[in-house]
């Protein structure tokens, strides 16, 4: 404790020694600060508030119809982020004639680089509310610059989202112009697929596998209904043989008591041929095997005919032997129609067994061409509606602005500066040049040191100090060291007198004063 005392009272003596030189040196230092705020510019700031106005009435109406504006907010949100940069400071200072100022280009570079530190945008995505700040020396050039800056903003917004939609609606153009070309390419390898494999296509839901299935079950039942038809033209002959034909008649008189049944088959193949042709084409299975029996049965009828031309011209008498006949001739028939159905349905099978590889790969290919078919025509649907809507949300657009700008505080010419804060300015002065003066005291003492008591110099030499020698004042001396006191108090006075004077005068000097006499007021 003691040596801290001692310390301080060593520092004391060190600076009272030397306190003109301090004095002098704060001076200095004061005067020389205290010039220089005085010199500084006032800085005048510009501001202006815009709100993004976003909820457009419009925009709940065509929720689901129209193209989402959320793209339109973002646009201006990245408007305002990218607000100062070089192409927007170099219209800035066009518009404000920086450029006219600067007479090299590292001056208008230089100029440049100052407006761009110089401005503040600063908002929040939660109200929707940005600002735009300057500062300048000159509040007419803080007022341009802001009111440039709004208007490139709000230019540049605009701008930037028309832009958007025409190129959104461009690459929209060029995609379905390109699934158009895809679209009609897929119908053509489609119809030219079919065309090939006319018959083996895959018809009304059934597969290979199906109408395989289906031909042998077809075949059994033929080949059953060919047994049991062989089995009553047998019985029929041998009926037939058994009766004698009794007496003749005239052919003529016995041709009108039958009908010809190979007559009556033809004309129902005939007519179930037209009743095909009406739902397939000439190559469909269906219609060449009832071409196939159609003209089976014709041959037969024809050979039939040829036989009756050579036999005699009378007929036999009796009933029960032309009725056996006629039902024997009725039995041939239904054997020779069954005996063609079974190697329709035969060779039907054999083709059907060949093409077991073919078809189920044409069943694969046409389920792939039906498929790009597919997805070619749902993407092509899909961009013909996402332009439709972008049509949509474009005339809305036009019809009133999705993204509004609402200038909440417009910029305005500044008439008080807010810079520099000469108050503080000059406090950190007096502080420094205070601090300066009794710097320059303490190396003064450094570089001429004192010793002052005897323990110092007992320190100092290491040998015991017998005794000192104390000053002694006489009235002059006295008279002398009251006067230099004084007057070294005046100098104090002067320095703390030029400070108050600086921060009174200064700009908002009033407010100080003001702030003074109400602290003053409340200690009384």
């Amino acid at each position: 404790m003691n040596q801290n005392i001692l310390l301080i009272q060593s520092s004391i003596r060190i600076v009272w020694r030397y306190r003109w030189a301090a004095l002098g040196g704060a001076m200095l230092i004061c005067i020389a600060g205290w010039a220089a705020v005085i010199q500084m510019p006032n800085q005048y700031k510009s501001s202006a508030k815009v709100f993004m106005d976003t909820n457009s009435m419009l925009r709940p109406l065509l929720k689901g119809i129209a193209i989402d504006t959320g793209t339109r907010e973002q646009i201006a949100r990245m408007a305002q982020r990218t607000l100062v940069i070089r192409p927007n400071l170099e219209a800035v200072a066009r518009e404000t004639d920086m450029h006219i100022r600067a007479e090299t280009p590292e001056q208008f570079e230089a100029a440049l680089q100052r407006l761009g530190r110089k401005i503040q945008v600063k908002g929040t995505s939660r109200d929707n509310i940005f600002e735009i700040r300057y500062v300048a020396p000159d509040p007419d050039e803080a007022t341009r610059v802001v009111e440039s800056l709004l208007d490139i903003y709000v230019e540049k917004s605009l701008g930037e989202s028309r832009r958007d939609t025409t190129q959104t609606k461009a690459f929209l153009e060029r995609q379905i112009a390109e699934y158009e070309k895809k679209l009609q390419a897929a119908e053509n390898r489609l119809k030219e697929f079919k065309q090939r494999h006319v018959g083996l296509m895959p018809g009304q839901g059934e597969d290979y596998y199906d109408l395989l299935e289906q031909v042998n079950e077809q075949l059994g039942a033929a080949r059953l209904k060919l047994e049991e038809a062989r089995n009553r033209r047998d019985e029929l002959q041998r009926q037939l043989a058994e009766q004698s034909p009794g007496r003749a008649v005239e052919r003529s008189v016995m041709r009108g008591a039958a009908v010809d049944p190979l007559e009556e088959r033809i004309r129902d193949l005939e007519s179930s041929l037209d009743s095909l042709l009406l739902r397939y084409t000439e190559r469909h299975p269906e219609v060449t095997a009832t071409r196939r029996i159609l003209e089976e049965l014709k041959r037969q009828q024809a050979d039939a005919a040829a036989a009756e031309g050579q036999s005699a011209g009378e007929l036999p008498t009796n009933p029960v032997y032309q009725e056996l006949r006629v039902a024997f001739g009725r039995a041939q028939a239904e054997v020779a129609a069954l005996e063609a159905r079974v190697k329709e349905y035969a060779r039907r099978k054999r083709e059907l067994e060949s093409l077991v590889d073919t078809i189920p790969e044409v069943e694969a290919q046409l389920v792939r061409l039906n498929r790009d078919y597919d997805v070619h025509q749902r993407n092509y649907e899909e961009l013909v509606s996402r332009r439709e809507s972008l049509e949509l949300s474009d005339e809305a657009s036009q019809t009133t602005d999705e993204v509004q700008f609402r200038i909440v505080e417009p910029p305005r010419r500044p008439v008080l500066p807010v810079g520099p804060d000469r108050l503080k300015l000059n406090v950190g002065v007096f502080v420094l040049g205070t601090g300066g003066g009794l710097g320059l005291a303490w190396l003064l003492a450094m570089w001429r040191p004192t010793i002052y008591t005897r323990r110092e110099l007992a320190d100092l030499t290491g040998l015991p100090v017998l005794g000192s020698v104390s000053r002694v004042w006489t009235a002059k001396l006295r008279m002398r060291r009251r006067v230099e006191v004084t007057t070294f108090g005046f100098g104090c006075l002067a320095l703390l007198a030029l400070f108050a004077v600086v921060v009174v005068l200064q700009p908002g000097g009033e407010q100080v004063m003001a702030s003074l006499e109400a602290l003053r007021g409340k200690l009384l």
